[in-house]
């Protein structure tokens, strides 16, 4: 018989890809409603082209942290069920690597797509998940006491910290010497 936290894990993340999908796809509707469909047409004097090179920098960069937040987590944080702190890997730069990854990804795929609705629904998804983070803290506080409030402190909640970061990919390979 399946466990609960099994189930979880498994229906999960089908549920929250499916949300997200369906929540995108009603902000593109809506901003089809409002007649402001295309990020060219709103921002005139931008080129189409820029908006779609900073959309591939903002997907190489965090569609990455994104993918590297499930993978630390593994199995029990993914939904939640962590016994213990994770503070390795990406999450020693950042302590929402999933939230800031996906909406990031999204808005990245909003500006190569030069969809406005995109863009709208990664920006309103990210204040969703900031509102997630600031209903997630008082449990953490709870659960991990001391030890969260010192990887709180020196660990930012969203932004990847980038100089400590890239300090640890010199020392790793060895051109910091």
């Amino acid at each position: 018989m399946m466990k609960r936290k099994d189930f979880k894990f498994i229906f999960a993340p089908i549920g929250v890809a499916f949300g997200i999908a369906l929540f995108v796809s009603v902000c593109i509707f809506v901003s089809r409603l409002l007649g402001i469909t295309k990020l060219s047409e709103i921002i005139h004097f931008i080129p189409g082209s820029i908006f779609i090179i900073i959309g591939i920098i903002i997907l190489i960069f965090f569609l990455p942290i994104f993918i590297l937040g499930i993978y630390y987590l593994n199995r029990r944080g993914a939904v939640g069920q962590s016994e213990t702190l994770r503070t390795n890997g990406i999450y020693k730069y950042t302590r929402n690597p999933m939230y800031i990854g996906i909406s990031m990804t999204i808005i990245g795929i909003g500006l190569i797509l030069l969809n406005t609705g995109v863009i709208i629904g990664g920006l309103m998804w990210f204040f969703i998940t900031y509102i997630q983070c600031k209903r997630e803290e008082p449990d953490l506080k709870k659960r991990f006491g001391k030890g969260y409030e010192a990887y709180k402190k020196n660990t930012p909640v969203f932004i990847p910290n980038i100089r400590m970061l890239m300090s640890d990919i010199f020392k790793k390979l060895n051109i910091n010497k």
